[in-house]
């Protein structure tokens, strides 16, 4: 690997042979990175393999100081250097990553670089190091393991242990599970215990979806960012649990049936807690958008139009239901011709889309003035 790397560098370069622990299992035994030198590096290793032997990250230091060797053999201007992510991964592994690349990358005036990584995680460490130096070569280490059922056993272990211990897979391996445990057993406890199965089901699904669709992500931004946003997701919690609780009221009072009538009597219930319940959030991003005195608030306050003309529809359309009391879809369909719904539903929809045009054209048109005018 040596003579190779060596073929691509220049006279006038330097090299660094640089070991990537990506989420800092090095600060969790004591040790501060950056560590540049021959000499520290090898300190560090040995210090780390007391520490930890099982570990991955061993075998990383040692190989990094193995291609130094190779590679000082043949070229003097090699340096070696091992630098850290952040135990919670992600951007602040990212950061912490780029500050001390570029440090080192500045003490050791290197101009190229070989990547010792040791997982796939590891790996996300090469767009910020390529933004930085020139990478000629990565050192992917593969620790060999047996095969035996003994050894199999001792490297679950060492896994549930790594889940146990470090917060951002305990999260997931440790704090899901105990929610789910904990609401199946505290809903059997009570005169709903027959439907405590589904309910815990219902809580896996939600947390899979917010998860998923990035939306806690989303929402801690916005708690961190935005301080007026703190009280409308509070507000929209309360109220989205009342209207919860009233749906559930509605449906149980009727043995949950599904009738046209049932349906329609639960529309008319339910629609008002629906639309007090977005009112908080919507009221939120557009106050929000007034502070940063963006045009774009006009978009929120469209929705907050749409959802007030839908709860109208809806409260229409079930009202005419219940009065009506048909039997079958066609007599449905019938009532709702003669009451002038789909009429009132294109009226909506034209409007609604005549104002977004408008307002559209409106934001586009500022926009383009504050540009200039930058």
């Amino acid at each position: 690997m040596g003579s190779e790397v060596i073929e691509l560098v220049s006279a006038a370069e330097k090299l660094l042979v640089l070991a990537v622990d990506y989420d800092d299992d090095l600060g969790r035994v004591g040790i501060e990175t950056p560590v540049i030198g021959f000499d520290n590096v090898l300190k560090v290793a040995q210090k780390y393999a007391l520490e930890r032997p099982e570990d991955a990250d061993a075998n990383t230091l040692f190989t990094a100081l193995k291609v130094y060797r190779e590679l000082k053999e043949e070229n003097d201007a090699v340096e070696v250097a091992v630098i850290a992510g952040h135990e919670k991964g992600g951007s602040k592994a990212g950061v912490r990553l780029r500050s001390q690349a570029e440090e080192v990358i500045k003490l050791s005036n290197a101009t190229s670089v070989v990547l010792v990584l040791d997982s796939a995680e590891d790996e996300f460490v090469i767009p910020v190091i390529s933004s930085i130096a020139k990478i000629l070569s990565i050192e992917r280490v593969v620790v060999e393991q047996l095969r035996g059922v003994e050894e199999t056993y001792i490297l679950l272990g060492r896994y549930l242990r790594k889940a146990i211990e470090e917060k951002r897979f305990s999260r997931v391996m440790l704090g899901v599970p105990g929610i789910l445990l904990l609401s199946y057993v505290l809903i059997s406890l009570t005169p709903m215990s027959a439907y405590a199965f589904s309910v815990t089901l219902a809580i896996l699904g939600l947390i899979l979806v917010l998860k998923g669709f990035g939306i806690t992500d989303s929402v801690v931004k916005m708690w961190r960012s935005a301080p007026v946003m703190r009280y409308s997701y509070v507000l929209t919690g309360l109220f989205a649990i009342i209207t919860c609780f009233v749906a559930y009221t509605s449906i149980s009072s009727r043995d949950f049936a599904l009738d046209i009538m049932s349906i329609a009597l639960y529309v008319r219930e339910t629609s008002p807690y629906v639309v007090v319940t977005l009112t908080p959030l919507i009221v939120g991003k557009v106050s929000l958008k007034v502070l940063r005195r963006s045009f774009r608030a006009w978009r929120d306050l469209m929705i907050f139009a749409l959802i007030i003309a839908m709860y109208n529809l809806a409260s229409s359309v079930s009202n005419v239901i219940i009065e009506s009391n048909p039997t079958n879809l066609n007599d449905v369909v019938r009532i709702l011709y003669i009451s002038y719904i789909p009429t009132i539903l294109l009226i909506y929809m034209v409007v609604f889309m005549a104002a977004s045009v408008i307002l559209y054209v409106i934001e586009k048109e500022v926009i383009r003035k504050k540009s200039a005018t930058t």
